[in-house]
């Protein structure tokens, strides 16, 4: 009570009580009031702008000064003692540095020492970790530091990462809401034969991992990244599933992904065994993710192709009562007039 009736003198302008009333703060000593800690911390804000700061009352701005001063100097004084350019810690502290990279804060505070640290304090930080890649990779805080390990250091140094994942624990951290993310760094920045050793161990799950909530992004990547005759064996393996993974709500961004990006030698074999697929193009005309693939479809497939597709598209029963399949339709009859008119203009010429 004593802290919120000199928190509000009459020194303080209307605009400033109004808005203390609207954060429900009442003075008179209430006891639902905002919490004083809140407050200050809003006051120190206001401080820190000369403006706003005239408006305060003498002694409060003296007690802000003093306290700010104080964080300053503590600060200061533990920034030093955990400086990255301490040189040789002690044993005990790094067997115990890895623990630090489970908290919200300790895994801002390892990051922040690998990206000040040399090459060689690097590894000696990152090998901390040794022994508890796969809880690291599980925790929504420690996952951060991994992938900050792979980051900054050689491809070389990293590859105790990959051997810990390997095996069963690598699929599952695929479809890891985290563990995904470090398989991506993993795939984006290791060497060749690196890559090569961790696309051949998901491999034989990669229907399934495709299909995944997590474990879609992680095959975008493997496709993106991995060496031709491991790409060609994975895009081998959506073409034998190519019905499954387009109706899956996962699989289709995978497929989707390709047909956009990949190269004409991915794409164009795809987009075929779409087009062949019996019955595939009517059932994805009624969906949203289903119309943009047969879309791409269209563009990538042969001209006698396309008119036997676009025929079979045109003549879907419920098509006009289908969201998807009206726009659809609305598309092939804007690009048909184009190419009418295109035609027409060139035999004129």
């Amino acid at each position: 009570q004593a802290f919120l009736q000199h928190l509000l003198p009459a020194e303080l302008p209307f605009f400033f009580l109004t808005a203390a009333s609207s954060m429900q703060l009442v003075c008179r000593g209430v006891g639902r009031a905002l919490p004083a800690q809140a407050f200050m911390l809003r006051m120190e804000h206001m401080r820190c702008s000369p403006a706003l700061c005239a408006y305060l009352p003498v002694r409060l701005r003296t007690d802000l000064e003093g306290r700010a001063a104080a964080c300053a100097s503590e600060q200061s004084s533990s920034y030093c003692d955990s400086s990255p350019s301490d040189s040789e810690p002690s044993a005990g502290k790094l067997e115990e540095t890895w623990r630090v990279a489970f908290k919200a804060s300790g895994c801002r505070e390892f990051q922040q020492r690998l990206e000040a640290a040399d090459e060689e304090s690097c590894v000696v930080l990152a090998n901390t970790l040794r022994g508890h890649i796969c809880d690291a990779v599980k925790s929504p805080h420690a996952n951060f530091v991994v992938q900050k390990c792979i980051e900054v250091l050689r491809p070389v140094a990293f590859q105790f990462i990959i051997d810990e994942l390997m095996g069963d624990s690598l699929g599952c951290m695929a479809e890891h809401r985290f563990g995904c993310r470090v398989v991506m760094r993993l795939l984006e920045l290791s060497l060749p034969h690196q890559v090569r050793q961790v696309v051949g161990d998901l491999m034989p799950s990669i229907s399934k991992l495709a299909r995944h909530r997590y474990g879609n992004y992680v095959v975008q990547s493997m496709i993106s990244n991995s060496a031709t005759e491991q790409r060609c064996l994975i895009l081998e393996i959506f073409r034998r599933e190519i019905a499954m993974m387009c109706q899956d709500h996962f699989g289709s961004s995978v497929v989707r992904t390709v047909l956009q990006s990949g190269n004409d030698s991915d794409r164009v074999p795809l987009a075929q065994a779409i087009s062949k697929s019996s019955g595939l193009v009517r059932q994805l005309m009624h969906s949203q993710r289903g119309q943009a693939i047969v879309k791409l479809v269209v563009g990538l497939i042969e001209v006698p192709e396309r008119r036997r597709l676009l025929d079979e598209v045109v003549k879907t029963s419920g098509l006009p009562a289908s969201k998807y399949g009206r726009i659809f339709r609305l598309h092939v009859e804007q690009k048909a007039s184009s190419q009418l008119l295109v035609a027409t203009v060139h035999a004129g010429a």
